[in-house]
């Protein structure tokens, strides 16, 4: 009876492939998705000493496939490469720090200030440019047609001519303002820093006036200064009154005060007469270092004005402010 059974499966179930395990019979299996058998790559990872996940229903294929090595690979927090990723991380994050503060840094509220001002005169110029050329042209275009065609070739070949003369003479107003919007900022700039240096002296007052002069004649007017009169504090004087010299100026007028020296009528009228000499030296005489001013120590003749060594330190105190005033920050 046995006998025949097995022989009736065997022929009922020849053409076809079933799998005993786990105390059942299926003919539906796959790989190692089924988790009914041990497929010869997990018997690989078996001898390899790799845990396997057998769970039946767990998460399907991922538990064995996924879980288990993700498991098997995770560095350690000793780990030597994680280590070195995040000394990178963390070097990469310092650099872009200080790269974006320096160079943000650059940027001071007067400088963008400035900045601003002369964006928004470049842009309306171009505006206003753009308006005449493509606006007002086109008015006056159909305004020709209504006369006969030479005339209409003359107004318009004129027309182009005179397009030229205005766009040429805006771009010169331009440059104009722009040039001035650079004076105003390099005297004010200058004044600032003028008033810093010579801040509770007398020379205070004339900060505004010598800030008008050239940098160079203004740095020689505060440097020369500094060493005649330490800024107005030792001064020449005319019945008591201050005679506003305090560079040792030595000029013929009506009014001389003390020691020979020339009294001025205010301190407008002192800057604009030593920025005057100072500005022929520099100018006639290529005088625009300590070196070569120290003329207005020593005349034609350092001898007998205390030699060499009392120029010599003339000229380190004056290259002193000099070199604060003289380039531009």
């Amino acid at each position: 009876m046995k006998q025949r059974r097995v022989v009736g499966f065997c022929c009922d179930e020849k053409n076809k492939t079933v799998l005993f395990s786990r105390g059942k019979k299926t003919t539906s299996f796959f790989t190692e998705d089924s988790k009914l058998y041990i497929t010869p790559r997990e018997q690989k990872k078996i001898r390899a000493g790799i845990k396997i996940d057998r769970n039946i229903r767990k998460w399907d294929s991922l538990s064995s496939r996924i879980v288990s090595d993700f498991v098997r690979y995770n560095p350690s927090r000793a780990s030597l490469l994680a280590r070195k990723l995040q000394e990178r991380y963390e070097l990469m994050n310092e650099e872009v720090f200080e790269a974006s503060r320096s160079f943000l840094g650059q940027f001071t509220t007067v400088r963008l200030w400035n900045a601003s001002i002369v964006g928004s005169i470049l842009f309306g110029m171009v505006m206003m440019t753009f308006v005449y050329r493509y606006l007002g042209q086109g008015a006056e275009a159909k305004q020709i047609k209504s006369s006969d065609n030479a005339e209409q070739q003359i107004v318009e070949s004129r027309g182009e001519v005179l397009g030229v003369s205005s766009t040429a003479d805006d771009a010169e107003s331009f440059a104009r303002q722009v040039m001035e919007i650079e004076q105003i900022k390099s005297k004010q700039a200058l004044e600032s820093e003028i008033k810093k240096m010579v801040k509770g002296y007398p020379m205070e007052k004339m900060a505004s006036s010598i800030a008008e002069q050239d940098r160079t004649v203004a740095a020689f007017i505060v440097a020369i200064g500094k060493k005649e009169s330490a800024w107005g504090k030792r001064v020449p004087v005319l019945d008591g009154k201050d005679c506003y010299n305090y560079w040792g100026y030595r000029g013929k007028r009506e009014l001389m005060g003390t020691g020979g020296h020339t009294c001025f009528d205010s301190p407008e009228d002192a800057v604009a007469t030593v920025a005057k000499r100072i500005e022929a030296l520099v100018e006639d005489y290529g005088r625009d270092t300590p070196e070569e001013m120290v003329v207005w120590k020593c005349g034609s003749n350092c001898a007998v004005t205390g030699g060499q060594t009392a120029a010599n330190k003339w000229i380190s105190d004056v290259t002193m402010y000099f070199d604060e005033l003289v380039e531009e920050k």
